[in-house]
């Protein structure tokens, strides 16, 4: 690990130009420098003390956080800043301009008028007046989508998400609010420890969004598979990235593709030989749509298996690579992003699951990213 860890500093401190002429020439052409992320991110990958929010390539204004951060999205006033969400389960949500490192807003649980904790995701209203985020009632469990004011963070309303332990959640192109409800109970008395893995519902819910009506909810074929990250392609069509709840990860009767896409019977998962059930593991960390050489490709980061997984919107299969501690998963320049825990960033070829370019870091990249 120590070794590893200093072979990760040496290659961050090489002049990026050192590093992209020992590229292929076809990654040179797409990236002649390394692109921004806005994400968050720990000090050390080994043994993290401090958190950040920011550029990921103007560490010296970052913003540091109170805990670990986990989604996080740019205002979309346009006015430089971005609001980040603490890691489930979490106390709080921060405004501030990333230029600067400047805190504008907060909200902390403690100031809600119940008792509520953050679930780590966040999504802005199509008119940016409104900031949604997944809460879960500490009594309880029972799901709920905070309303918030974008600007100032206040707490406005709160919607039921018709189910327990939500994640991810979206404002799709229709308006509506797609919401993963995981189906996993965890009570503060016992942290993030799972307390009803015998009787997960989970669902991808749909809210409307002026009242938070549930106007509808899809289920996997199989109730051990969590829903937890959502994605949708420019064409509209809708897919989850799922986290497998079966207990035995011997038990290969049991094992799932960790995608879904959603078709008019609920979601249906995409296509997985036993090899690529085995190379993807039990666990995806995140969801992005992309357009590929012949339609949408959704990306799915396998975090716990290390490895990068594609599949057309139609289900099937295109391949994967391998992408040590992979999880965040973005689009910049027609092209997608990813990033490890390990300090890794990648460059993929969408079409082909094949790398095209890589930029080693001396930090531990965290969950989720956007384009910086």
């Amino acid at each position: 690990m120590a070794t590893d860890l200093q072979r990760r500093r040496l290659l961050a401190a090489l002049p990026a130009g050192f590093i992209l002429a020992h590229l292929p020439a076809p990654a040179r052409a797409a990236f002649a420098d390394e692109p921004a992320l806005l994400t968050c991110w720990a000090d050390s990958p080994s043994r993290p003390r401090h958190f950040f929010a920011g550029r990921s390539t103007d560490i010296s204004h970052a913003f540091e956080l109170p805990a670990r951060g986990h989604e996080l999205a740019w205002h979309p006033s346009g006015d430089g800043s971005a609001v980040v969400a603490a890691r489930r389960p979490g106390r709080f949500l921060l405004r501030w301009d990333v230029a600067s490192g400047r805190q504008l807003a907060a909200f902390d649980v403690y100031d809600a008028d119940e008792d509520i904790r953050l679930e780590g995701h966040l999504s802005f209203s199509r008119d940016g007046r409104l900031l949604f985020a997944t809460e879960s009632e500490l009594i309880n469990g029972h799901g709920r989508v905070g309303v918030y004011d974008a600007l100032t963070l206040q707490r406005l309303a709160a919607w039921p998400t018709g189910g327990i332990g939500p994640h991810a959640l979206m404002q799709l192109a229709d308006g509506r609010i797609a919401v993963a409800n995981g189906g996993i109970l965890t009570l503060p008395e016992t942290g993030r420890l799972k307390r009803n893995l015998d009787s997960m519902d989970p669902t991808l819910a749909l809210l409307d969004p002026e009242d938070g009506r549930v106007l509808a909810q899809y289920r996997v074929p199989d109730p051990w598979m969590s829903v937890r990250h959502i994605a949708q392609a420019a064409d509209g069509r809708i897919a989850v990235s799922l986290q497998n709840e079966a207990g035995d990860a011997a038990d290969t009767t049991r094992a799932r593709p960790l995608f879904a896409r959603l078709t008019d019977e609920g979601l249906r998962y995409g296509t997985a030989t036993p090899e690529v059930l085995a190379a993807c593991g039990g666990y995806a960390g995140d969801i992005v749509a992309i357009d590929g050489p012949t339609g949408p490709v959704f990306a799915v980061s396998c975090s716990v298996a290390g490895t990068l997984a594609l599949w057309e919107a139609d289900g099937s299969f295109i391949g994967h690579l391998p992408t040590p501690g992979v999880c965040a998963l973005t689009t910049t320049r027609g092209g997608l992003l990813a990033t490890g825990d390990g300090g890794d960033l990648w460059a993929v070829a969408p079409g082909e699951a094949r790398a095209q370019a890589h930029w080693p870091h001396a930090f531990a990249f965290d969950n989720h990213a956007r384009p910086g």
